[in-house]
């Protein structure tokens, strides 16, 4: 391969290999998002798709790999609108499909904002900043079904150390495979069926969670379900409570901070929780080193699929049982699915019916794939 990019060619094809795998939405956080992410030493990573319409921009239908929920969902809903990686993403990836010049667009914040401006921005204050989201590259793959809209994937890193050619290259080197493989999931016809894949999506994105530890594992960042998973309290701003000892224990022995870091990734489970862990430098020197802990709970809160196919759920029935069994209230069901909170509670209504249930605790215990 290219040596500017540094990517070898068994890790070209090892990565492809992984791509290649992704046969349904399920596996787009694991099977793109993880491996991609961990190619250019990003912390989170993010799809979405983006549809142009007569009102403008919409992106919808968010699969993560350790972006929270609440974070999502404040994007989607406060401020997508604000963010200049969307319109640029999609015009730059449209331009270069239609006029034959490439399959996908990669690109960097820092290559298409003023960083004084930006830093001064509400986008950048009250969104990212307190993310600690602060370097983005994003990759925009364009739809060969539906001209109005585009697939994009973003990367995040939390730490001041900026992505540099060599990851806008490696990462563009897969482009192609993006392309095929997101186009053959066929995400025009599923885009029709909103219910299903929202229930799935909310899903995913509930369950993981993003922890970074420096060198003597204090905790530099953790997201709300990473704080969830570990028990970690924040103290203030970039300040929370430490690390079990027992975690930092397995984390000294398992993933040693001593020398040059390697691109090993070690997985393993911690109470309820599973763990992926790898470590990153923020500097060329290798000096400045964290391990980033991806977190899910070793359970997932979907809805069990013998027991929706006995009950007889139409898709909007499943899409608010899980949303229930998510947490949500009616008024952030009602919100969430543009409904009316009397809606909501007549669906509400059905679905115990046929569940057999009366209350939301007893239909999330029902439901829930782990009670059966």
């Amino acid at each position: 391969m290219n040596s500017s990019t540094g990517l070898t060619v068994s890790e070209y094809f090892d990565i492809n290999d992984k791509l290649s795998d992704a046969t349904s939405f399920y596996d787009i956080s694991r099977k793109i998002l993880s491996p991609l992410a961990q190619l250019i030493d990003a912390e989170s990573s993010i799809f979405t798709i983006l549809k142009k319409n007569k009102r403008g921009m919409t992106a919808s239908n968010f699969i993560s790999d350790s972006v929270d929920k609440k974070s999502t969902l404040n994007y989607e809903k406060h401020f997508q609108n604000a963010d200049p990686v969307l319109p640029h993403a999609f015009h730059s990836t449209q331009l270069n499909y239609r006029s034959g010049r490439s399959k996908s667009f990669t690109f960097t914040l820092d290559n298409i904002v003023d960083p004084r401006k930006f830093s001064n921005g509400e986008y950048y204050n009250e969104f990212l900043r307190p993310n600690s989201i602060r370097q983005i590259l994003a990759i925009g793959i364009p739809s060969s079904i539906d001209k109005s809209l585009i697939y994009v994937l973003g990367f995040h890193r939390h730490c001041d150390h900026p992505f540099r050619q060599k990851d806008t290259l490696a990462s563009a080197y897969f482009g192609p495979a993006l392309f095929n493989i997101l186009n053959a999931l066929e995400l025009k016809s599923q885009l029709q069926d909103q219910s299903l894949i929202v229930s799935h999506l909310q899903n995913q994105i509930s369950e993981t969670g993003l922890v970074i530890v420096n060198k003597n594992h204090d905790i530099i960042f953790a997201n709300q379900t990473g704080q969830k998973h570990f028990n970690i309290k924040p103290i203030n701003i970039g300040r929370y409570s430490n690390l079990e000892n027992s975690l930092k224990a397995e984390l000294k022995s398992r993933l040693p901070l001593i020398g040059t870091p390697s691109s090993r990734q070690i997985e393993f489970e911690h109470g309820a929780t599973k763990i992926s862990a790898r470590i990153i430098t923020s500097d060329s020197n290798n000096q400045e080193q964290r391990i980033i802990l991806h977190t899910r709970r070793a359970s997932h809160h979907t809805i069990c699929t013998l027991e929706m196919e006995k009950c007889d759920l139409t898709h909007r029935e499943i899409e608010i049982s899980n949303l229930i069994i998510m947490g949500l209230t009616n008024p952030e069901i009602s919100d969430k699915l543009c409904i009316s909170t009397r809606t909501v509670e007549n669906h509400l209504r059905s679905i115990y019916t046929k569940v057999n249930v009366k209350n939301r605790t007893s239909l999330a215990y029902k439901l829930a794939p782990t009670q059966h």
